[in-house]
């Protein structure tokens, strides 16, 4: 099975960067290790190692482009193995309960914007030109940055922001916003127009993991994610309970004054956003929820205490792959990625701090079961049927109103799995509120 070697996420603002250097070509041999690539940033120039063994099955990038961070910069397989036609077209026309009645792992396939540039001079990728759609763009009058002067999704948002008339909800600069324990910074992932969608991570996570999903979603609105306390850039804020990391969001947001948007959360990060949509005093105009916590008493207390106390790779490795079904379809980068978030930080211990006030063994502390009761409006639940961190049958508990999707060959990350189908179902439950 192909294995991508992914375009990695050096600094916390960092979306892009130049690709100056290949040193492989289709064909070669690669092992753990070994440099493959050089990228350029606006501050420096460092290697991207490969993660994985194999053979070079396609090289994504050409020296000069501007490649997306966590997306892949080369797939890596067995010799001889051909690499799966992705479909352009989209869900358009189908119905989105059906999707996922027949979900197939095939349906998880990243759709990579620049793997589908046309061949030749100019062309378009499939989000530019959905985007261009939505927003009534003719996307022959836009200019093409990406690759042979492609049209890219960073051109239709160019353009619409230089559209007289046009007002561009993107007054987010990613500020601090006061909170008890300190500021959250709230970060724009996507400028856009409409009320925003913020993305808040799970338990671990830092919102660069969202990066790779948000072209999956195929919105127009503002697309915004924070790091809760003790996570990425706010590892320094502590958290004791499932109530402050509530209180520092809201505080977070109140102090953007942003008060009508949307939420999208993921695992403990859900429960937070179920909580405040919950809570009334903000609009929130949808809710959508990816392995949320709080819907019953259960989570695998082994992974969270091999999670925080794992100090090496192999160990570390082990318990990240319960995150997902397929251990193949967890990025190599992310086990070095999360050691190396801990270094000369006091991430781990404050992580571990906020674990005891949520979490004891394999019990969680709160729950949500009455504030989605009281969310009135679209909201729906995104599980996968093989979650090994919360039991997929605590989803049970939903109210009747609640949209509830379980997917099959799923495990923890939905967003990962099966991006291209929770980008649908989360893209249409925000479309729903108007």
């Amino acid at each position: 099975m192909a294995r991508p070697i992914l375009m990695p996420q050096v600094g916390q603002d960092l979306t892009e960067g130049k690709i100056t250097a290949l040193n492989v070509k289709v064909g070669d041999k690669v092992k753990k290790g070994d440099i493959v690539a050089e990228v350029e940033s606006e501050k420096a120039v460092f290697e991207v190692e490969a993660f994985e063994t194999g053979t070079v099955l396609e090289i994504r990038y050409n020296v000069g482009d501007m490649a997306i961070v966590l997306e892949p910069i080369i797939m890596v397989g067995e010799e001889g193995e051909i690499l799966e036609t992705v479909s352009t077209v989209g869900f358009a026309g189908e119905d989105a309960e059906a999707i996922v009645s027949r979900a197939a792992p095939e349906q998880a396939t990243r759709e990579v914007e620049t793997a589908f540039l046309k061949t030749g001079t100019g062309g378009s990728s499939p989000l530019a030109r959905r985007l261009a759609a939505l927003a009534g763009v003719d996307i022959a009058a836009v200019k093409g940055s990406g690759s042979r002067g492609a049209v890219v999704k960073r051109d239709i948002e160019n353009y619409q922001r230089g559209k007289p008339g046009v007002s561009s909800v993107v007054a987010f600069t990613g500020g601090a916003a006061a909170s008890s324990g300190g500021a959250l910074p709230i970060r724009t992932l996507q400028a856009g127009t409409g009320d925003p969608v913020l993305l808040i991570h799970g338990f671990g996570a830092e919102l660069s993991a969202w990066r790779p999903f948000v072209a999956h979603l195929g919105l127009t609105n503002p697309i915004l994610a924070l790091d809760l306390p003790a996570h990425g850039a706010s590892a320094a804020l502590p958290a004791t309970d499932f109530e402050s990391l509530t209180a520092s969001v809201r505080s977070a947001l109140c102090g953007e004054r942003i008060e009508r948007l949307h939420l999208v959360g993921h695992s403990l990060g859900a429960a937070v956003a179920a909580n405040i949509a919950g809570g009334g005093d903000l609009d929130i105009r949808s809710l959508s929820l990816l392995s949320p916590a709080g819907l019953g008493p259960k989570i695998n207390g082994d992974f969270v205490a091999g999670f925080l106390s794992s100090s090496s790779e192999a160990a570390l490795k082990i318990w990240l792959e319960l995150l997902v079904h397929d251990p193949a379809s967890l990025p190599g980068v992310l086990v070095r990625a999360t050691l190396a978030a801990r270094e000369g930080t006091p991430l781990a211990s404050n992580q571990a701090r906020l674990a005891s006030g949520v979490f004891s063994a394999n019990t969680q502390l709160f729950s949500i079961r009455e504030a989605l009761q009281r969310f009135a409006g679209p909201s729906r639940v995104i599980v996968g049927r093989e979650d090994q961190i919360i039991p997929a049958e605590q989803s049970d508990a939903v109210p009747a109103h609640v949209g509830l999707y379980r997917l099959a060959n799923i495990g923890h990350l939905p967003q990962l799995e099966a991006a291209r189908l929770v980008g649908r179902l989360v893209a249409e439950n925000v479309r729903s509120a108007g």
